[in-house]
């Protein structure tokens, strides 16, 4: 190439659409936590919420405890986890002596599918039975309606 095919007006096209191109495809390929393009955010399904309620014996809470933790551990290595919220109930509040379970968790998933092919496993079932206490004989799943986590400029 020479010098003038360069600096003409096909040469400045041409380096036009290269750098156009080239910053655009660097953003869609690489973008960052305030700007990402989700091309059909409407068809994006909602996670899925799994309630697990737990209702332990006093002397059983520390073992129940300890034993749930490795429940977790576990559904942190699988396909589709979200997060976990673990909840026990406190004994501050007015309704507590009147309590119908102790603990409460909400395991959140990107899909029903992932939540029950992690519950299918056998690890899964051997660490379920090693918890104390009684339980809800299925995870009740909810589907998320509000989520206002995120803040919205004002």
């Amino acid at each position: 190439m020479t010098l003038r095919m360069l600096f003409s007006i096909q040469g400045f096209n041409r380096l036009t659409a290269f750098a156009t191109g080239g910053a655009g495809g660097y953003a869609f390929t690489n973008p960052d936590v305030d700007n990402v393009y989700d091309i059909f955010p409407v068809l994006k399904p909602p996670p899925y919420a799994f309630l697990n309620l737990y209702k332990v014996k006093e002397e059983d809470k520390h073992q129940f405890e300890q034993s749930w933790k490795e429940v977790a551990k576990f559904n942190q290595r699988q396909e589709g986890y979200l997060y976990t919220r673990f909840m026990k109930a406190d004994p501050r509040s007015e309704g507590y002596q009147n309590r119908t379970y102790d603990y409460i968790d909400i395991v959140q998933w990107t899909t029903g599918d992932a939540q029950r092919r992690a519950a299918l496993r056998p690890i899964y079932k051997e660490l379920e039975e090693k918890l104390p206490g009684e339980r809800l004989p299925a995870p009740m799943m909810f589907t998320q309606v509000v989520d206002d986590t995120q803040k919205t400029p004002t």
